[in-house]
């Protein structure tokens, strides 16, 4: 480093009108160290061990540690289409529920038919998942039992509960809900915005919210029945399921098919939707993904690592 020349001002007095001052001027080499006892010191990566040097002083191995991006995986946009699809699955879900409650609004469909077919569908999926005994989770089947009955028995009340509220308002909450659902929902990647419990309460309550639309108390049970098969059953069973082309086009397919009998513009949405979801999102997410960049240093909050401590014994 370059010599720097430091002059200091030592003292200074007024005798009758006359400034007196005295000057020294020292010169002091900072050259990776200060001057102590006439040796060099030097530099280190703290405050106070650095007397001399100026506050911003910075030495040039102080960017030796520095690293960039140590955690980052590069993903093809075959593993980002993948990963995309566990949104649409979940999309495709949430829209054959509410296709299904057109359907019982509407009388297109006979209730019992309805519960009949979605349970056996149901049921077919959960026995071809889980043929082997050891692991065939019957805690889920007493789940929605449970969940069942108890729809059952208070279906009378859901089917009053809401019907002082505006259809309207009806319609927004539940929609509000359900995408509250699909944002909080659980695609198996770990971060602070996934909530299952909030998940799967706000598909809940919206579907008690159009439980009031229906006709009969009936009705209101095989919708509430539905629900529990898409909201609470239908994440476990799943999740033994890896992500594939072959299941997207399944679930899209079948949703395509149930829209396009109801509406051709829900249908054009939906694909559409599908569409920005699994090909322009992972496209830009894979292309902007190598903009990356992370720096790591000594900058950095400290990590306390576990320490396994072996017992002793002291005699």
């Amino acid at each position: 480093m370059t010599d720097v020349t430091k002059s200091t001002y030592l003292s200074s007095s007024k005798h009758n009108g006359v400034v007196k001052s005295s000057q020294y001027f020292t010169k002091v080499k900072y050259q990776n160290g200060a001057i102590r006892n006439g040796h060099l010191k030097p530099w280190k990566k703290n405050l106070y061990s650095n007397e001399g040097y100026p506050d911003n002083y910075t030495d040039k191995s102080f960017l030796e540690e520095l690293r960039k991006n140590l955690h980052v995986r590069k993903l093809t946009l075959l593993e980002a289409i993948l990963g995309a699809s566990l949104i649409t699955q979940r999309l495709c879900i949430v829209v054959i529920f509410a296709l299904s409650f057109y359907a019982l609004n509407c009388n297109l469909i006979s209730p019992l038919l309805l519960l009949i077919s979605s349970t056996s569908f149901s049921f077919i999926i959960y026995l071809l998942l889980y043929e082997n005994s050891k692991a065939f989770p019957l805690w889920l089947m007493k789940s929605a039992c449970a969940f069942v009955i108890s729809g059952y028995i208070l279906s009378p009340v859901l089917k009053t509960l809401t019907e002082t509220i505006s259809t309207d308002t009806i319609y927004a909450t539940a929609t509000v809900m359900m995408c509250v659902h699909l944002v909080f929902f659980d695609y198996g990647v770990s971060a602070v915005i996934v909530s299952t419990s909030l998940s799967l309460n706000a598909a809940l309550f919206g579907s008690i919210c159009l439980c009031s639309r229906l006709q009969t108390a009936f009705h209101v049970f095989v919708f509430i029945t539905i629900a529990v098969q898409c909201f609470a059953v239908s994440p476990i069973l799943l999740s033994p399921i890896k992500s594939s082309i072959t299941i997207l086009l399944l679930f899209v397919t079948v949703t395509f098919v149930l829209c396009i009998r109801v509406s051709s513009l829900m249908s054009g949405l939906f694909v559409l939707t599908v569409l920005f979801i699994n090909l322009m999102c992972p496209y830009y997410f894979v292309k902007w993904h190598s903009f990356k960049d992370n720096i790591y240093g000594p900058w950095d909050e400290a990590i306390v690592q576990d320490i396994k401590i072996k017992d002793f014994h002291v005699d």
